[in-house]
């Protein structure tokens, strides 16, 4: 996925998978740069590799 793409969501709280991997993260994203996202979850934050995104919701 692009990152110019997952910039505009910078500040929503979204929904992100990635799918064969079965991984969901759901957390407002705080940071997109190179090709990781960071994600703020109620547990802490968390980095997920762009390369592996499938899909992202708006919550």
């Amino acid at each position: 996925m692009s990152n110019d793409v997952i910039k505009k969501y910078i500040g929503k709280k979204c929904k992100i998978t990635t799918g064969s991997l079965g991984t969901t993260v759901v957390g407002k994203i705080v940071e997109v740069k190179e090709n990781w996202i960071e994600v703020e979850t109620r547990k802490g934050n968390e980095l997920i590799n762009a390369d592996f995104v499938q899909s992202i919701k708006i919550k």
